[in-house]
């Protein structure tokens, strides 16, 4: 039999059977963090074509940033590798945060070996003593029981036979339910030998669908579009999530409706169709767009996510008797549920069908004039003028990574260019998520325009110095793999989305002070001076965004922009002051409201 990956024979080690089969479901990269109980297990990395490693500088940030890969790549799952206990435990917040939101995650975890594991032996990593002989020992599984909750499956190999079964199912359920999942490898077990035919046959991905109950569900969505006299289209995260963003923008204009979009929605519609709203928030949404959004008789809502921070703190509303809701798992059309369906082929069913029957036009509401608040006067940079001025800068097919922070109140609401994919951790709101992720995305857009050949966009990060202090170690990593984000840093001089929600002045608000230009030279940049701005005044905003260097970046490249650190987004106070009158006068009292700033009314 011809070699194949460095090896001949009927066989080939488990190790080298888990990553040939991760690169067949499309990932080339392998993120994580080495460790002595998976160094064996990382070797065979290298032995598949087109598969790589890249070390982060923490397990956290490498379950961030194969957060960030899969989002997108949105048709296969990031992948990370760890050591036993302290590897794996050190990730946990990671990849809670990839199940919050649903994100196709693989864990790998390489485990002490069988030996060890049986005798439970005192070995390091572990918890526990032997005292009263070895029945006593540390439970080296304690960390695997500890993160059941974070996962959606897990294959616990121990058997040799059945590993590659194993190994096989939880991939499946990683790609279809889009949630983490977990393999735990004994050292040991990866060098045991399995076949290598088993890989001749595709794991198999596709959805089980019940074709008589899609058939239904679709049925009964265009019978209650049909009777609609004002209907709307709202578009939410988990469109996105599970992989229908291209169903979804057919649809839509198939249907052409008034359609809106929510905070986790946002970049999966064309924002300069016609048809296209706006954002809807509930209370936080512009007064114009939530009378229109509340008139409409039957809304489509698809892949709904009802979290507070994706809601305008829950003030969302949708008339569940009249509305149809397009899930990931099910279809409720006027109180009565669908299951089991999927939402991909369900919107690929719907808009191929749409051609038969006619759906009531409706035309988004037009913009009030905007007042212009005392902010847009002042030559100093403020909240209430950066976004709308950082428009321009945004071109098609860049992906926007958005941190949690006056950031996600900033950027959502602006209008953006086509086929711009923004990602945001909108519901889990772990800071620091966003840096790591970048990396992520770096990683996965260069492999799709390596693989098909078309230009690539941009990945441009956009946090705030508080967020960025807790994961900036990866901008080293970044910088080693050679990638070239444009990452936005918004210095306020602390945690300015907490100063709003209670203690503005206290100190636990407060961060340390950095120097984001000296720390460029400490990641080893190529080119330090030439590849960091800093802005402080409107003038030198303009002049830095409008700079021909960051339309096509050649190395990473930072901007700073200095803001004060009482200065918010209307919309973030609005949407605190709902909370109750004693915020409101928190609000007033600590100057987030009033002369000279933008208020809660925008």
């Amino acid at each position: 039999m011809a070699e194949t990956n460095g090896h001949s024979g009927e066989t080939i080690p488990l190790g080298l059977y888990l990553w040939t089969r991760i690169r067949q479901i499309g990932v080339s990269t392998i993120l994580g963090v080495p460790g002595d109980f998976n160094l064996e297990i990382l070797d065979y990395i290298y032995q598949v074509p087109d598969l790589t490693f890249l070390g982060n500088s923490n397990e956290l940030n490498a379950a961030y940033s194969a957060d960030g890969y899969a989002r997108v790549r949105e048709g296969a799952p990031g992948v990370f590798i760890t050591t036993h206990g302290v590897g794996e435990m050190s990730a946990i917040n990671g990849v809670l945060g990839s199940l919050s939101e649903s994100i196709p995650v693989i864990h790998v975890v390489g485990q002490t070996s069988k030996v060890l594991q049986e005798g439970r032996l005192m070995i390091h990593h572990s918890i526990g003593n032997s005292e009263g002989g070895g029945k006593y020992g540390p439970d080296h599984q304690m960390y695997a029981k500890m993160s059941k909750s974070a996962r959606v499956a897990e294959a616990s190999l121990w058997e040799v036979e059945k590993a590659p079964g194993e190994i096989d199912r939880v991939i499946r359920e990683c790609v279809i339910q889009r949630a983490p999942v977990y393999i735990f490898m004994p050292l040991d077990l990866s060098m045991e030998e399995v076949p290598r035919s088993l890989l001749d046959t595709p794991i198999d991905l596709s959805l089980p669908i019940d074709t008589k109950v899609q058939t239904k569900a679709v049925d009964a969505i265009i019978s209650a579009l049909t009777e609609a006299k004002n209907p709307a289209l709202f578009v939410d995260g988990l469109v996105q999530r599970h992989g229908a963003r291209e169903e979804c923008k057919a649809l839509a204009k198939a249907l052409n409706i008034t359609t809106y979009t929510a905070n986790m929605g946002k970049g999966v519609i064309d924002e300069t169709e016609p048809y296209f709203a706006g954002m809807y928030g509930g209370v936080i949404s512009d007064p114009e767009l939530l009378e229109a959004f509340e008139k409409s008789d039957c809304v489509l809502l698809l892949g709904n996510i009802a979290a507070d921070t994706n809601s305008g703190g829950l003030t969302r509303k949708f008339e569940k008797d009249e509305g149809i809701q397009v899930n990931a798992n099910n279809v409720v059309v006027k109180g009565q549920k669908y299951e089991p369906t999927f939402i991909k082929p369900i919107l690929a069913e719907l808009k191929s069908r749409l051609a038969d029957h006619k759906v009531a036009q409706s035309s988004p509401p037009q913009a009030l004039p905007k007042k212009l608040s005392v902010d847009h006067k002042a030559k100093h940079l403020t909240q209430s003028w950066i976004w709308s001025a950082m428009m321009p800068f945004f071109q098609p097919n860049d992906v926007i990574v958005a941190e949690t922070g006056t950031t996600s109140f900033g950027i959502i609401y602006q209008k953006l260019p086509p086929n711009v994919k923004l990602l945001a951790q909108t519901y889990y709101g772990s800071i620091g998520w966003a840096t790591p992720a970048t990396l992520g995305a770096e990683l996965a857009l260069e492999q799709e325009a390596r693989e098909s050949g078309k230009p690539r966009g941009r990945t441009v990060l956009i946090t705030g110095d508080g967020s960025m202090q807790l994961t900036m170690q990866e901008i080293g990593t970044m910088l080693t793999a050679r990638t070239k984000p444009i990452i936005i840093i918004l210095n306020n001089a602390g945690y300015t989305i907490e100063r709003v929600i209670h203690g503005a002045r206290q100190k636990y608000n407060d961060i340390n002070a950095a120097n984001y230009a000296a720390m460029l030279h400490f990641f080893c940049h190529p080119s330090p001076e030439k590849s960091y701005h800093k802005a402080t005044t409107k003038e030198e905003f303009k002049e830095i965004f409008g700079d021909e260097r960051y339309k096509d970046p050649q190395h990473l490249m930072v901007i700073e922009i200095v803001l004060d650190k009482f200065d918010v987004p209307w919309r973030l106070t609005k949407q605190i002051s709902i909370r109750g009158e004693r915020y409101m006068e928190e609000l007033v009292r600590e100057g987030f409201i009033g002369e000279g700033r933008v208020g809660v009314g925008g």
